[in-house]
């Protein structure tokens, strides 16, 4: 469990969903929460899901040299009004610089058979949003149709043939297909035609198709095929759906080394040291003797002068633009971030390498050599064991963003496989410690106070960074709204957000009116963490009894300390007693002290990755999480008892 800042809280994304960044993926628009969950409403006409694919072909035919067309069909019943919201537009992903896209036909059919076909200027081309999430495409665009009479009950049906053009590498073709069980499928068929004589590395799951390829006049051909008509029901945790969904997965690459080397020789000429770039490398570390410094400085001019931005200039695909163009135009996507700094540091004697790594995209890589599976280019330095990724200027020397850590990575210069530092509580912990200061009259005034680790301080420093006044103002009240006080409070920052020299954090400061009255006996319970989210909610998402799929689960720690000091005169009659749990999922401790009029309690939660960094949780490890988190919603019910028990009725009879 990831813990964050209140302030960062931007609600649940599904996670099984495939990128449409590389053609090749069977995928559908994005779905919230609330539209997957096909349980929300009532009544015994009540769809069982927002959709189903009632019929899906996608035919591929590899050439000799790589190149490859691709037609997809897709007929798709419309069961609710949020399936209608989510196919309203149906946006299809494509390099405009390696391949082509053709929309062949698309249609609606309604319930009495009318169809009601799409027109040409309802079919159009726009920039590829997901290029700021899968920046090594970043020259990629979107065709998108728009469909017309769609209503429950309705099917929409489109037919597309894509030609890849030009390879992303010579003599590379990947075909990545993913039938999410949290998906209706009908009828689903998948075929693959290549010459015989290229090389096909094949690995499926959970589809009918005999291992045995059909060979005939040259040609090798083979054919799967799937159906679910009922989907599995959403679930509360899932990694992945290609970790455990029905997959097919073909590639003509015989391991990922291959990839690496592949983008390597793209890449290698980009990142040529040239007189200007010794000269900015020269320039930056002026004065500086310590090879470690040096890199230190180029590296962080480079995160905080080349800004990151996810549009192609030069050849398209995979290939970075050369340092040059790069230093000239202060921009880029990341295979330029990697080009640019490695130039730079090689300028000064220091070797690095460019790291193609899938980045927030869990442990593993799938079973045959697909570039797909990267979606994102980072730096490693081997003189100091060290990967850095600029296109986050908020991340020290030494530092990576949560989403690059505890994930496998191919270094391009010499093929090696292996992986990030991992995401684990030496990086991945938040401390809180709040004081509540309580006066006579029932109001308090206080400080929160957190750490968020490593690699939430990145996260913290983006957002501090594009504070104004204005959105100060507003995130401030909503804090106190959110925590539960009648109040107002004021952040302070401990730091510069964009100095990289030194640490960063925040507090915040606050007080609230009528909070508790001391003129009774009461008992409290501890007053939420303004500022923070707190462990306490992280039974919330363990609501469900089993979970059906595997799940990521990370190595990390949350530790809370709560100061509360009631005023004199009101007395404390008894806190909780210490308490504990611990199975194989983590470890929960609630320490309970008492100094005078100052209670202090200590909440600490240690989480486990069952198997190992490098390993899913499994469905049968979820109950585990569950106890963990329910004892921690117990040991939060325990109160603080308070006031003076000479002001108590002790019976009905007393109070007559």
């Amino acid at each position: 469990m990831r813990q964050r800042i209140l302030i960062l809280l931007a609600g649940i994304a599904l996670p099984f969903l495939m990128s449409d960044a590389v053609a090749g993926q069977a995928t559908v628009p994005p779905i919230s929460q609330e539209e997957a969950a096909s349980t929300v409403g009532g009544g015994p006409a009540e769809a069982s899901h927002n959709f189903s694919f009632v019929r899906y072909r996608a035919d591929y035919v590899v050439n000799a040299d790589a190149t490859s067309s691709e037609t997809d069909e897709y007929e798709i019943r419309i069961d609710t009004k949020s399936g209608v919201d989510q196919f309203s537009q149906v946006r299809l992903s494509y390099s405009e610089k390696m391949e082509t896209l053709e929309v062949l036909e698309a249609y609606t059919l309604t319930t009495d058979g009318q169809r009601h076909d799409v027109p040409q200027d309802k079919i159009y081309t726009q920039e590829s949003y997901s290029s700021a999430s899968a920046a090594m495409y970043a020259d990629r665009k979107v065709k998108v149709i728009v469909f017309p009479n769609l209503a429950p009950g309705h099917r929409l049906v489109y037919r597309i043939q894509r030609q890849q053009l030009t390879p992303y590498f010579p003599g590379y073709f990947g075909l990545w297909e993913t039938f999410s069980v949290f998906f209706a499928f009908e009828d689903a068929r998948v075929t693959l035609t290549a010459p015989s004589n290229l090389p096909i590395h094949l690995y499926t799951r959970g589809v009918r198709g005999s291992e045995r390829s059909r060979v005939s006049a040259g040609k090798v051909r083979w054919e799967w095929r799937y159906s679910r008509p009922e989907p599995m029901p959403n679930q509360n945790w899932s990694a992945a759906t290609w970790e455990y969904s029905p997959v097919i997965m073909a590639s003509t690459f015989s391991d990922y080394s291959q990839v690496g080397r592949a983008y390597q020789a793209k890449a290698a000429e980009a990142a040529r040291v040239t007189p200007k770039i010794q000269a900015q490398a020269d320039a930056i570390t002026a004065g500086m003797e310590g090879r470690r410094e040096q890199a230190d400085a180029i590296y962080q001019w480079v995160a905080q002068n080349i800004r990151y931005v996810a549009v192609y200039l030069g050849n398209g695909g995979l290939e970075p633009n050369p340092a040059d163009s790069i230093l000239d135009n202060r921009y880029g996507d990341c295979k330029d971030h990697t080009v640019i700094l490695e130039a730079m540091l090689a300028a000064k004697g220091i070797a690095s390498t460019p790291v193609l790594i899938g980045a927030d995209s869990g442990p593993h890589l799938p079973n045959v050599a697909l570039l797909e599976r990267f979606n994102h280019a980072i730096n490693y330095l081997p003189e100091f064991d060290l990967y850095l990724d600029s296109t986050s200027p908020y991340a020290r020397f030494g530092q990576l963003p949560g989403s690059d850590l505890g994930t496998p990575v191919v270094h391009t210069a010499d093929g090696r496989i292996t992986r990030t530092p991992a995401d684990d509580s030496r990086l991945n912990y938040v401390e809180a410690e709040v004081k509540f200061d309580f006066v006579r009259d029932g109001d308090v005034s206080g400080q929160t106070r957190l750490n968020n680790g490593p690699s939430g301080e990145v996260a913290q420093r983006s957002v501090f960074a594009g504070l104004n006044a204005q959105n100060r103002a507003r995130i401030e009240e909503s804090i106190m709204a959110v925590s539960g006080f009648n109040g107002n409070g004021r952040l302070a920052l401990h730091g510069d957000p964009q100095d990289l020299e030194a640490p960063f954090s925040f507090s915040y400061q606050f007080q609230a009116s009528d909070y508790v009255d001391f003129d009774v006996v009461g008992g409290m319970t501890l007053p939420d963490i303004p500022g923070a989210d707190s462990m306490r909610r992280a039974y919330a998402s363990t609501a469900s009894e089993r979970n059906l799929v595997p799940f990521y689960c990370n190595d990390d720690l949350r530790e809370e300390t709560y100061v509360l000091t009631f005023p004199d005169g009101v007395p404390i009659i008894a806190v909780p007693k210490d308490s504990q749990f611990e199975n194989r999922a983590g470890a929960y401790s609630a320490r309970w002290s008492r100094q005078g009029q100052t209670v202090t309690v200590t909440h600490r939660l240690h989480g486990h990755a069952v198997h190992g960094e490098e390993h899913m949780c499994r469905p049968e490890d979820y109950p585990a999480f569950r106890d963990l988190y329910q004892s921690v919603r117990r040991g939060f019910r325990g109160q603080i008892l308070y006031g003076d028990l000479s002001h108590m009725q002790t019976s009905l009879r007393a109070g007559r």
